[in-house]
């Protein structure tokens, strides 16, 4: 197996924030649902976790089949 340097995370302080605002917010919509959404996971969608947050670089993101090259001929 080939192995490789880890790669290094970088946290800085706009995802400090972002990500207390977020956690602020779901804290809010815990205590006051009848004010939310309806059910409170109806606005879950599981592809979240793959987009990038908001102080990243967009980057191309590829499907898994791109990735590992299924479907491709030539």
């Amino acid at each position: 197996m080939l192995r490789r340097k880890p790669t290094a995370i970088t946290v800085t302080s706009e995802d400090i924030a972002a990500f207390e605002e977020a956690r602020i917010r779901k804290q809010e919509e815990n205590k006051h649902p009848e004010q939310g959404q309806s059910g409170g996971t109806a606005n879950y969608d599981p592809s979240d976790e793959l987009k990038p947050l908001p102080g990243d670089k967009a980057r191309i993101v590829r499907s898994r089949e791109e990735r590992i090259g299924v479907g491709r001929h030539g």
